[in-house]
């Protein structure tokens, strides 16, 4: 598995954030997580990548607690994209990209040609090759949302955990993120917050149900994205339908 939680608790500011928390999530593919505003969802996953002190509980990666091992050991193993990040002024993409092989340089020796050609792939594979000297100050808000996710898979990590990846980027660039992820859940762990249950429905392998800090459900999206684990995550009432051309998903609150 690459993550094992059991009876996770966190507070921030002596406020409980998360409460009890127990699952394991597959050692590939992609966990879509889902709740309300304010669950806990980003707070988990800070947890997932050790960042967050544990008010109770434990986390493990592959099989090692996350809170034994030091922060160079974590970001080679698990990369975390937060939702909205911030570059110094003047960095430019290449730049940018290229701090996501931080963990594998060795102590004051330049990248290697590993490195460079790591940061090419990232930045080909979110389509910024001809941005690559551009200031990241200087891009659009869909632009710079690739560039940190090109940080990301520069990084070059089993496992990747993206807050809201699909932000400030428009459906044709969603979708090309979605296939890249689906491309790389092959060989990779991916743990992502999503809003768009439809999306979530397709793309997901596992999910992840938040409400108020606590798991209301943890499985497969045909369990988990139904119209009851959805009332009791947030509160209101579902549809959840087949398309007859395609019979792919969809997943609207009652009355959309």
């Amino acid at each position: 598995m690459s993550f094992t939680v059991r009876d996770l608790s966190v507070r921030l500011g002596g406020v409980p954030v998360l409460q009890g928390l127990d699952f394991t999530l597959p050692p590939q593919g992609i966990t879509g997580t889902i709740g309300a505003n304010g669950c806990g969802k980003t707070t988990l996953l800070r947890a997932l990548a050790g960042v967050l002190p544990l008010d109770a509980g434990s986390v493990q990666h592959e099989g090692q607690d996350i809170a034994a091992l030091s922060a160079k050991a974590r970001a080679r193993r698990i990369a975390l994209l937060p939702q909205s990040g911030h570059a110094p002024p003047g960095l430019t993409v290449r730049q940018l990209v290229a701090s996501g092989r931080t963990p594998w340089l060795r102590p004051f020796l330049p990248m290697a040609a590993a490195d460079h050609a790591a940061v090419a792939r990232a930045m080909a594979a979110v389509g910024l090759e001809d941005l690559a000297d551009r200031a990241v100050e200087s891009l659009s808000g869909g632009q710079r949302q690739r560039a940190w996710i090109a940080l990301v898979l520069a990084q070059e990590s089993g496992t990747i955990l993206l807050d809201e990846p699909l932000n400030h980027l428009d459906l044709p660039h969603q979708a090309g993120l979605v296939q890249l992820l689906r491309d790389l859940k092959q060989a990779r762990s991916i743990v992502m917050i999503l809003h768009d249950l439809t999306v979530a429905a397709r793309s997901c392998d596992h999910i992840l149900a938040l409400r108020d800090g606590r798991l209301v459900a943890s499985g497969p999206p045909d369990m988990v994205l139904a119209e009851r684990p959805l009332a009791q995550t947030f509160g209101i009432e579902f549809e959840v339908s087949t398309m007859p051309s395609s019979g792919k998903r969809v997943v609207l609150p009652e009355g959309f």
